[in-house]
């Protein structure tokens, strides 16, 4: 079992930076989007948004659990951590912005 979850933590761990970084980049996208005019497509557009936001976070966490047990130090590592630190910026600025 352990085994497994090592192996799983690798490959988490290598498919990660460019799934956050599409993430980003679509809720970049959305986000800067004039929201629809009427109530219900401005609601729509805001859970849209809050649920964009609630991707990025899980893909954090998952990158957290990735780089535990010494996948830091591995390639790509570094990467990794600064798009961690990237999407955390960029999350802080969005929350500001609303």
């Amino acid at each position: 079992m352990v085994k497994d979850i090592a192996a799983l933590r690798k490959r988490v761990h290598a498919v990660l930076p460019s799934l956050m970084e599409k993430a980003l980049s679509g809720y970049r996208h959305f986000a800067t989007e004039p929201p629809p005019q009427d109530p219900k497509g401005f609601a729509a557009h805001h859970v849209a948004c809050k649920a964009a936001l609630a991707h990025m976070e899980l893909l954090i966490r998952l990158a957290r659990w990735a780089e535990t047990e010494g996948h830091g130090d591995e390639t790509g590592g570094e990467d990794v951590s600064k798009l961690i630190a990237e999407a955390r910026a960029a999350l802080v600025n969005l929350v500001d912005e609303e």
